[in-house]
């Protein structure tokens, strides 16, 4: 069994974004809402050293229930993971709910659920996943960038982030033991 490193006490989510262990890319997801019907994705993947592969933002329209926003988000992730040829991933949100979901791979009949199975699908190509809860203060830079709304419907960074976040992900690389 892999030791994933995850800075967790009395079964407490973690307070602080952690590295992934060497050879694991960890991508930390967040969703936003707007009041004028925009939903705002962010996702950073970075590997044990706090490096960052990519850094994205999308846009999409339409008002939804929060839950579903972050389920989108994961889906972005799963597939931009895909894209880059991850295998190891750890992926990290701060919907306590869902993560725990997926971590059950437990679908019902829902909206919600039309977008597990999706996640699901694309995340049976890794050679392993699996799915964390992280409080809002551990998952800082993706929250930061879900609220940048970008222009366009969707912009990728790599192996660098957006400077609007560049100083979350420096603190963060900062306070890898």
């Amino acid at each position: 069994m892999v030791d994933l490193g995850q800075k967790k006490r009395e079964g407490r989510s973690a307070r602080v974004w952690s590295a992934p262990p060497e050879g694991f890319i960890k991508v930390n997801c967040d969703a936003s809402l707007s009041v004028n019907g925009w939903s705002g994705l962010g996702a950073v993947a970075r590997d044990s050293d706090g490096a960052v592969l990519f850094a994205a933002t999308r846009r999409t329209r339409g008002e939804c229930p929060p839950e579903l926003a972050e389920g989108r988000a994961v889906l972005v992730v799963v597939k931009l993971a895909r894209k880059y040829g991850l295998r190891k991933v750890i992926i990290e949100g701060d919907c306590q709910g869902l993560m725990s979901r997926l971590s059950k791979a437990s679908t019902y009949f829902s909206d919600l659920d039309s977008i597990l199975d999706d996640v699901f699908y694309f995340s049976s190509s890794f050679d392993y996943v699996s799915w964390s809860h992280v409080r809002r203060d551990g998952n800082y830079v993706a929250h930061h960038l879900a609220r940048l709304m970008s222009f366009g419907f969707e912009q990728v960074w790599e192996n660098h982030c957006p400077v609007e976040v560049s100083s979350y992900v420096l603190m963060d690389k900062l306070s890898i033991d």
